[in-house]
């Protein structure tokens, strides 16, 4: 059983295509990352604006892992995410790391966020990666959930 359990979650309220993407820059996004040890419950979260729904989910678990300041505790992570659980417990990032940071020819998208998490990973003795269905029955996934909404609720509505 591990000492800390983190879940993390991510989002964005994605208001139609532009060119080269589907999220526009005014679109709001968030992240929230709920850390339990004991009785103990911190929860954390971000907003921004234009940043994917993936870039959220990973932007949750390297915000969770950096709040931790004791790396020898055993740290169980809990994501809704299949991009960020498979791409640890798969591991995914070991050829694109080989590999400059390239897939099939192109840049590994998110490469920023992948390393900014590699380097949190790294700094852990005992790391799991679990994945959660999303919005069903996991309470502490539901809780994330609501408060990355209520963080984008709150950012004011950029034109």
């Amino acid at each position: 059983m591990p000492d800390i359990i983190l879940y993390t979650d991510g989002g964005n309220r994605n208001t139609g295509n532009n060119k080269g993407g589907s999220v526009r820059p005014t679109d709001k996004s968030a992240w929230a990352a709920l850390l339990k040890w004991g009785d103990y419950e911190k929860m954390l979260t971000g907003g921004d604006y234009g940043k994917t729904n993936n870039q959220m989910e990973i932007t949750a678990v390297v915000e969770g892992l950096r709040a931790i300041t004791d790396p020898s505790v055993p740290v169980a992570v809990y994501s809704d995410s299949a991009y960020v659980i498979n791409t640890m417990t798969e591991r995914w990032w070991v050829k694109w790391e080989q590999n400059g940071w390239m897939k099939q020819g192109q840049p590994v998208k998110n490469a920023d966020l992948w390393q900014a998490l590699l380097e949190q990973v790294r700094r852990f003795d005992h790391l799991s990666f679990h994945k959660v269905k999303g919005h069903a029955n996991n309470r502490d996934n539901n809780r994330v959930d609501a408060a990355l909404n209520q963080t984008m609720d709150e950012l004011a509505t950029k034109h």
